[in-house]
């Protein structure tokens, strides 16, 4: 045998899952199905669900300043147990509000 030693490289192999589809721009869609909307109109909703929002921050600050409150008495399961049914209440409230403003314009 000579001296010469031979690399054999494979071609990656081509991935088997799922093509993913390019992200193709879609038309905008009108807010409402009455016409055109007037730029006093949607200030007008920016500003409530920025109201809501606000209101659902200071909510999230209120909890997180009460946590440390209630660690210091031992209350480790309620901290434990409390704290992801409540942010998913306040998400779930955030949610519904901010709809209810889009639906009431």
């Amino acid at each position: 045998m000579s001296g010469r030693r031979v690399l054999v490289v494979r071609r990656p192999t081509r991935r088997r899952g799922p093509r993913r589809r390019a992200l193709v721009p879609r038309a905008p869609v009108p807010l409402a199905s009455d016409g055109p909307v007037s730029d006093a109109r949607v200030r007008a909703l920016m500003g409530r669900q920025a109201r809501i929002a606000l209101a659902t921050v200071a909510a999230v600050l209120a909890a997180l300043v009460a946590l440390p409150l209630l660690t210091a008495r031992g209350d480790w399961l309620v901290v434990t147990m409390a704290v992801q049914p409540l942010w998913v209440v306040l998400a779930v409230l955030q949610l519904r509000r901010a709809e209810r403003a889009e639906r009431d314009r």
